[in-house]
């Protein structure tokens, strides 16, 4: 599920999202540290679109339709099914000492996609936007390019995206989005294990894994994808998630679903951070927005029991999840959202 950079500003103006059926589903994550300081600026313009994952039973596929022609579908997925194998997680990055001689905090909160503006008011630490360069004419750091494979299909592509960034100055990159979807990057785990040589060939630029749907379709390519990964001894330094509530009581004030498939995700050998880049409450699991803030209180409470995520991105951008309004204030949603840990 993403939203492009060119109508964010006019997304606020949703008053509803249509949605039409259900899958089952739990739990998303990403996070990584030195991103570095970049400097890119985007041309403008950029679409980026995204599948989610959902949360508790359901049946048939799922679309979640906004304006601006942006869609995204939603799968669901229990915990279950572990994936094997590990290919050799990279250590992360050190951080920058901090004055007293321990480590300075590092980047924790932030948001899948934003008007900059906000992310100060939102009091984020970092943000990305489904593309490779920061939003045009915004300051705010750290930003995190992603090679989402929307068209990135070889690994020519991907050599050339990976250099701009580079040059660019980052640190770290998010690996394609959901390869899963058809509607997002569509590619088999044979296409992605091709081009992965080529993603990860700067031994300076952390690279996270590709994030797929939280249900058993995205499951079961991300377990396929981790074991042939580890056969062939690729780096894949940190786990990227995505998770979405779909059923009603599926976003339940323990977040006790989502920590289900963090759980799942931490089962995967190899001892890697998460980042948890994609998550919200969608379909019946969001009835109001007292419902999503509890149920994001809880799992940003439930968090710091889980040592190795990094980061997490909330995604702000569909019915009751959203952290401003139409006049640029913050929602009850956004006022807890900015009020939580920025960094760790």
């Amino acid at each position: 599920m993403h939203r492009s950079t060119s109508w964010l500003l006019t997304a606020r103006l949703w008053t509803s999202i249509l949605v039409a059926a259900g899958c089952t589903g739990t739990a998303g994550t990403n996070g990584a540290n030195g991103d570095g300081t970049g400097g890119a600026t985007s041309t403008g313009g950029a679409t980026t679109t995204m599948g989610s994952g959902g949360s508790s039973s359901g049946t048939g596929g799922a679309s979640v339709t906004g304006s601006g022609g942006a869609s995204s579908s939603s799968g669901g997925a229990t915990g279950s099914g572990g994936a094997t194998g590990a290919g050799g997680a990279a250590p992360g990055a050190g951080g920058a000492s901090a004055p007293d001689g321990g480590a300075a905090p590092q980047p924790f909160k932030g948001v899948a996609n934003s008007a900059c503006n906000d992310l100060t008011t939102l009091k984020a630490s970092w943000y990305y936007n489904w593309t490779t360069t920061a939003a045009s004419n915004c300051a705010f750091q750290p930003f995190v390019p992603m090679i989402a494979g929307k068209s990135e299909k070889t690994a020519a592509a991907v050599t050339s995206a990976l250099n701009k960034i580079a040059a660019a100055g980052y640190k770290t990159v998010l690996g394609f989005n959901e390869p899963n979807k058809t509607d997002q990057a569509n590619l088999m785990v044979a296409d992605v294990i091709g081009m992965w040589p080529a993603l990860t060939a700067n031994a300076g630029i952390r690279v996270g894994s590709p994030a797929t749907s939280a249900d058993a379709p995205g499951q079961a390519w991300f377990t396929d994808f981790m074991n042939q990964a580890t056969a062939m001894s690729f780096r894949v330094d940190f786990i990227a998630l995505h998770w979405y509530g779909w059923n009603a009581g599926s976003c339940d004030n323990k977040a006790s679903q989502l920590e289900s498939y963090i759980k799942w995700a931490e089962a995967i050998p190899g001892n890697r951070p998460i980042w948890i880049t994609e998550w919200g409450c969608l379909n019946l699991s969001n009835p109001d927005m007292a419902t999503v803030q509890a149920f994001y209180t809880a799992a940003v409470a439930m968090f710091a029991k889980h040592p190795r995520i990094e980061r997490y991105a909330w995604y702000p951008w569909t019915t009751n999840n959203n952290l401003v309004d139409t006049a640029d204030a913050l929602t009850s949603l956004g006022t807890a959202f900015a009020a939580a840990p920025s960094t760790h």
